[in-house]
């Protein structure tokens, strides 16, 4: 289970790493007509969701994501990759793209190897607001649309705030107790409501950026006011009950425990999962 969900967070794009890196290839064919329309496969299902939104008819290749199942948009959109099997590179490649985008630390020698064949790329690293809000301008002006501001499409995130300065912890696991800091997509979305994550500054090394490992004896000292359980696909949310002081916490014993999806909080993963994430942070 515990690698399982390690593995889940390598793949928030979302949340782990810094900034918006953009590596383009410089051998960009130089016999395609200036209005040809641009191919894009997107290996993440975040930049796949900002294309659609953006041009749909340019994006021709994504992840095979459950959050596009239920989606018809995305019905005879050709699949690049499953599960936790890395991109499939030969499907890419017959999809004959004009820019990739991946994510920054899992999908860099994909995109090493793509850029070697003469395919433009683009590595993200989406942290916070506003390296999504890059992203997105990047990306429609690459298809020279006019975007709508993302404040538009994310109103749950931009809406106006009351500096509420309650403290809250995420549990993203039990065992670990693993939890976000402020170098996290989550610790970052915790701080635009003015929420205090009490988990903030804290920097004990784990094998990701952006999280952190919390003792039960922590917990029990600091006593959050909230505490926010993530559901991870495949978990139980009973695990967090497994924890010895469960029941001692304060936040347990005041019911302000809130069930978050890991979409939108831990892996920004969506428009609509973000907007999701935001609305129940706003009433916590």
């Amino acid at each position: 289970m515990l690698f399982k969900l390690l593995f889940l967070i390598c793949l928030s794009i979302n949340g782990f790493t810094f900034g918006l890196l953009a590596n383009q290839n410089n051998n960009i064919k130089n016999n395609s007509p200036q209005d040809k329309k641009l191919r894009i496969v997107a290996m993440t299902s975040l930049s796949a969701d900002l294309l659609n939104r953006i041009n749909r008819s340019s994006l021709v290749g994504i992840p095979g994501s459950s959050l596009f199942i239920k989606n018809k948009q995305f019905d005879n959109i050709p699949i690049i990759s499953k599960g936790r099997m890395p991109p499939n590179l030969e499907k890419i490649i017959s999809l004959e793209p004009d820019i990739v985008i991946g994510a920054s630390g899992f999908h860099d020698r994909t995109l090493s190897k793509l850029n070697s064949l003469g395919i433009d790329t683009i590595s993200t690293s989406i942290s916070n607001l506003d390296d999504l809000d890059i992203l997105y301008n990047q990306l429609s002006s690459k298809l020279k649309v006019d975007p709508k501001p993302l404040k538009t499409i994310l109103k749950s995130c931009y809406s106006e705030k009351i500096n509420q300065n309650k403290n809250v912890v995420v549990l993203v696991s039990s065992k670990p107790i693993l939890s976000p800091n402020k170098e996290s997509w989550a610790g970052n979305l915790i701080s635009t409501f003015k929420l205090n994550n009490l988990a903030s500054e804290i920097t004990n090394k784990t094998e990701f950026k952006g999280y952190v490992n919390l003792s039960p004896e922590w917990l029990l000292k600091s006593q959050p006011e909230n505490i926010l359980v993530i559901k991870t696909p495949g978990s139980d949310l009973s695990q967090y009950e497994s924890i010895n002081i469960w029941d001692k916490l304060n936040a347990v014993k005041n019911k302000k425990v809130f069930t978050f999806e890991y979409y939108g909080l831990i892996n920004a993963g969506s428009i609509n999962s973000i907007n999701q994430a935001c609305q129940k942070l706003s009433s916590i």
